[in-house]
């Protein structure tokens, strides 16, 4: 693959979709605050949470565990409420993140602008290849029901946003669904920015400049230890000490002692 282009060309698709969906998050603000909306809200966003840490990243990216089939389209479907890209572009620029970071062909790191890594990569159409994945993703590149959301990427969230619309009224689609898909957004944005920026801490001497931002972890259930992450790529766990906040790692754990995951990676004690 070649290295990713300098220019900027935003994509009117993409700008106009964020514009909406913000849009939408912000109105729930403005509507009358429908029924225990915090507690749907918060679901909404710990599965959506859990559903990208869990089945996008540290499954399908990086194999760190094995699973049954149905629970990993589950997990992907769940991720997939916010339509930021099919399972197969997701992957593959994820996997050249890793094989570049913070060089020149990374995506989106925080050496071209602070903003640019947070959701200016996102709005530019250069700054990704649409068949990255046949490069990055060969292990997925069968996959039916991969393809199919490649092509219709944005289908779960609009079944989403129909089934809380008929269910619950359409008034209740900003506060329960948008708002917390909105922040699950700006959650996962601030890993490639803000923990790839000068905030945080540096644990592991990697090549790259990734760092350990507490509070990203916090909101990002446990993405935000991006620097043990960058050290361990294929460790189903960020967290390494009890104090480091890792709820995707605490989910892993809980399908392997139902017999839902196997193979769970992660490093010797010797590493």
């Amino acid at each position: 693959m070649t290295s990713v282009p300098l220019r900027f060309q935003a994509s009117p698709v993409i700008v106009g979709y964020m514009l909406v969906v913000h849009a939408l998050a912000a109105l729930a603000f403005l509507l009358p605050w429908p029924p225990y909306a915090l507690p749907v809200g918060l679901a909404v966003y710990v599965s959506i949470g859990l559903g990208t840490t869990v089945g996008l990243h540290r499954l399908l990216c990086h194999r760190a565990f094995v699973c049954p089939r149905w629970v990993e389209y589950a997990l992907v479907t769940v991720a997939m409420l916010t339509a930021q890209g099919s399972p197969l572009l997701w992957a593959a620029t994820h996997r050249l993140h890793h094989a570049k970071a913070d060089a020149d062909g990374d995506v989106h790191s925080p050496q071209r602008g602070f903003w640019y890594a947070h959701m200016g990569w996102i709005l530019n159409e250069a700054s990704t290849d649409d068949d990255g994945w046949r490069t990055w993703c060969r292990d997925m590149a069968q996959d039916r029901y991969y393809h199919w959301l490649l092509r219709y990427r944005i289908g779960p969230q609009v079944l989403a946003v129909l089934y809380v619309g008929l269910t619950f009224g359409w008034h209740t689609v900003p506060a329960y669904f948008f708002l917390p898909v909105v922040c699950w957004m700006q959650s996962t944005y601030a890993v490639n920015s803000v923990c790839h920026a000068k905030f945080g801490t540096r644990v592991h001497d990697t090549r790259d400049k990734s760092r350990n931002v507490w509070w990203v972890s916090v909101l990002a259930l446990g993405e935000g230890w991006h620097n043990n992450h960058h050290a361990f790529p294929a460790s189903a766990r960020h967290g390494w000490v009890w104090w480091q906040w890792d709820p995707g790692w605490l989910f892993i754990r809980a399908l392997q002692a139902l017999g839902l995951a196997w193979d769970v990676r992660l490093p010797s004690r010797a590493r």
